[in-house]
């Protein structure tokens, strides 16, 4: 049986990683992912795979204009033992994301250890 407080320790996890993104929040990015995550995917017609340091980077090169209240939704949530898998919807300065994050509970916390994006057409 899968514990409700593991599910909220999920959520808030990835509460955290999309304030952080929308909010160009290092620390919080930094807490909630690994230092050897990677985040993959086709960004305006490019392919990035970047470790976290270069996903951070990125988001604060990017993230003009912080959002106080970033917009997402968990559409799945899949769990064994201590990983995870997630799939959210999120808005991203303005374009609309699907997300697929897995999740390894380590030390006590759940960390984002891989994410894979696909940007939706505009």
């Amino acid at each position: 049986m899968k514990s409700v407080d593991q599910y909220s320790e999920i959520v808030a996890t990835v509460r955290d990683y999309v304030e952080g993104m929308c909010n160009a929040d290092a620390e919080k990015l930094r807490r909630v992912m690994h230092p050897k995550a990677c985040s993959i995917g086709h960004f305006e017609g490019g392919l990035e795979w970047d470790d976290t340091e270069a996903f951070i980077a990125v988001v604060a090169d990017m993230v003009e204009n912080p959002d106080p209240d970033p917009w997402f939704r968990i559409k799945s949530i899949h769990m064994v033992g201590d990983m995870a898998s997630v799939q959210i919807e999120n808005y991203w300065l303005g374009m609309l994301f699907d997300d697929m994050l897995t999740l390894l509970k380590h030390n006590g916390a759940w960390m984002i250890v891989s994410k894979v994006f696909y940007q939706h057409p505009s």
